[in-house]
């Protein structure tokens, strides 16, 4: 497991909604502040699922609000599949 998945959450997210990583901050909304529809979350998560080998559940989702909160889950997710 990389030890900057903050970085590379924010990667996914610039290169998926056009934003500079700059402009996404580690607490920033998804939704309100950086202006991402629920089409886009499922994109991301896709690509999260993709980059990562873990699956994320359309129950989950709402788990993807902030890039903190999106790497403090895909952390719980990678150490799921591991144990």
């Amino acid at each position: 497991m990389s030890d900057n998945l903050e970085l590379e959450i924010k990667q996914i997210l610039s290169r998926l909604t056009g934003l500079d990583i700059e402009e996404i901050g580690d607490n920033a909304d998804v939704i309100n502040d950086l202006g991402i529809d629920s089409l886009k979350i499922i994109e991301i998560a896709t690509e999260i699922e993709r980059t990562y080998k873990v699956v994320v559940k359309d129950s989950e989702l709402t788990k993807l609000r902030t890039v903190k909160d999106a790497v403090s889950f895909l952390r719980e997710l990678i150490a799921r599949k591991s144990g």
